[in-house]
């Protein structure tokens, strides 16, 4: 498919023309499937992030200023919804724990290692959220760097963004650099555990 055929598609597809989308859902449907199951979700997860992906893509198309990045930007999208679900499904089971023990009136349950998992679990998710609030450069690089299973090498980075292998290193710093200054803004916990 030529980059003006995905241009059209994307175009038929912001129009509402459905014979566009069964196009577009035959040609990219696999793709949201893999990046979902290779961010760590099972089979029924991965079938919720597909249902949240597309009804994100079905709002967000006729958005897309550049469709020759649709595969990027699918898969961005994918990964934020991926983070998102992880991020619903952490909170929904540090507060059945939580609940779990108030209802045995045993307050004290809630000891010191559970307290660390809690908090491990919440800094993930404001990691996640970080990641997921990062710009597409920045957030394809750290994904490519830091979360592809296997790990990638450079120089399929390189191929992968299209950034210079000798730009990866700076532009890393400069990334990361900014995760930490959103996820300091989205973690701060309340408490510190005893030692």
């Amino acid at each position: 498919m030529t980059v003006d055929d995905v241009r059209a598609l994307v175009r038929a597809c912001g129009k509402g023309d459905p014979e566009a989308w069964d196009t577009f859902l035959d040609r990219y449907g696999r793709l949201i499937w893999s990046v979902a199951l290779r961010s760590g979700a099972n089979p029924a997860e991965a079938e919720e992030i597909f249902q949240r992906t597309w009804v994100a893509v079905v709002e967000g198309i006729g958005r897309l200023k550049d469709p020759k990045r649709v595969q990027s930007w699918l898969a961005s999208t994918t990964r934020h919804q991926t983070w998102q679900l992880f991020d619903e499904h952490r909170r929904s089971r540090r507060f059945d724990s939580i609940e779990a023990a108030q209802d045995h009136g045993d307050e004290s349950s809630i000891d010191a290692p559970q307290e660390y998992n809690l908090l491990a679990i919440e800094a993930g998710g404001a990691a996640h959220q970080a990641l997921a609030e990062m710009d597409d450069r920045c957030r394809d690089l750290l994904t490519h760097l830091f979360l592809a299973d296997p790990p990638l090498d450079y120089q399929e980075i390189s191929r992968r963004t299209g950034l210079a292998i000798g730009s990866i290193g700076p532009i890393r710093a400069r990334c990361l650099n900014r995760l930490r200054v959103v996820f300091s803004k989205l973690y701060q916990p309340d408490t510190e555990p005893d030692t």
